[in-house]
């Protein structure tokens, strides 16, 4: 009996996965608009040496709440050979949360990554609940353009843990995050069968309705076309997706450090991806960064290509701000300017080149307390 279950169970899952059909790039939608995410391994965690931007609460709302400083971040993508991407956020912590907002622009309509023209919108708030746990939450919403258009309306959730070290690992993290919990982006006209559903059913010809099991996979998708009110692709990024992700630092020196992140999800909850990134300052000023993700619904797709690792330098620097009095006034006579440069082989014909520009007011205050003692 428990055998001809799990049997059930895993042809459902099968099914399930021949059946859904988002376009290419669909799950990587919000690594487009930036290097930091291009490069960040979608990381639940905040990345192998810890770092959270506005587009982090894609991954994780909980990332930012350890953002003590306000932040604004600006990226944009040449999505050579299919189109181009963008966006720009903010994070303003206060004494009751951390506020983040995010705006994202995805541009898109060629057959090999059809995700359309779209504009996206975010606004999280994220909270330190302990000194080594934090939380998250996002509401998002988000108007597709093209294709006889669509919209896109949902919240998220997050949490990170966090401690200085466990056995070997510096900076161990834990994150974990519930995300795209609302209506998706559904209906551009290519998917990742290439061009529509009857691709893939097509090559069995008239086995499909003799054999028991493609019939019932010829069926369900039947079923979801219907739905779905169309032929065309799947929402995207999957609804429900369950990300976890750990993260932390396996060395440092005087001027060099280097820390390995790994994320597990699964979209629509069933639907695997794995994300691996690799980071390494040097003089806490160049970074460099590279990650890879395993699509395995990409993967079952014949005409699709093996998505490259992405590699991404930026360099930190001081910014003497001194010289503006509201700056001055606030305590920030140095600022911080990160710059970044990625680039991606997203498929066969299609190279993603992004740069971005990261500000941060004022300096992270290393100093501890001097206390003077009367008398002494």
């Amino acid at each position: 009996m428990k055998k001809i279950i799990l049997t059930a169970v895993m042809l459902g899952l099968t099914t399930l996965m021949f059946a859904y059909n988002p376009p290419a790039g669909g799950q990587i939608y919000n690594n487009l608009t930036s290097p930091f995410q291009m490069t960040s391994a979608s990381s639940a965690a905040g990345g192998g040496i810890f770092s959270a931007q506005p587009t982090s609460i894609c991954f994780n709302p909980a990332l930012t709440a350890f953002e003590d400083r306000p932040e604004i971040d600006l990226g944009v993508t040449a999505l050579v050979g299919s189109g181009a991407a963008f966006e720009t956020g903010m994070i303003i912590p206060t004494n009751m949360f951390t506020i983040t907002g995010l705006v994202q622009g995805v541009f898109s309509n060629v057959a090999e990554m059809d995700l359309g023209d779209s504009f996206m919108a975010r606004a999280g708030l994220a909270k330190e609940i302990t000194e080594n746990l934090t939380f998250g939450a996002n509401m998002y919403g988000g108007v597709l353009l093209s294709d006889g258009g669509d919209w896109s309306l949902g919240g998220e959730i997050g949490a990170l843990f966090r401690t200085e070290k466990l056995a070997f690992m510096k900076d161990f993290r834990i994150g974990a995050s519930l995300l795209n919990l609302g209506k998706q982006f559904s209906g551009t006209k290519h998917g990742i069968e290439n061009n529509e559903r009857d691709y893939y059913w097509d090559s069995w010809g008239w086995y499909k309705y003799y054999n028991p099991y493609l019939r019932y996979c010829y069926a369900w998708e039947r079923v979801c076309d219907y739905l779905d009110g169309d032929n065309n692709s799947d929402e995207f990024p999957g609804f429900m997706t369950v990300r976890a992700g750990v993260a932390f630092v396996v060395f440092e020196t005087d001027s060099v450090k280097g820390g390995v992140s790994s994320d597990f999800t699964l979209v629509h909850s069933y639907l695997p991806v794995f994300d691996f990134g690799y980071q390494m300052t040097i003089k806490d000023n160049l970074i460099l960064r590279a990650s890879y993700t395993l699509d395995i619904n990409e993967l079952s797709k014949e005409n699709i290509s093996n998505v490259t690792p992405a590699i991404c330098v930026g360099y930190k620097l001081d910014i003497d701000t001194s010289k503006s009095g509201f700056m001055k006034k606030k305590g920030w006579e140095k600022s911080e300017l990160t710059t970044s440069l990625a680039y991606q082989n997203l498929y066969e014909d299609i190279h993603a080149v992004s740069a971005g520009a990261n500000f941060k007011f004022g300096k992270d205050d290393d100093e501890a307390p001097s206390i003077a003692v009367w008398g002494d």
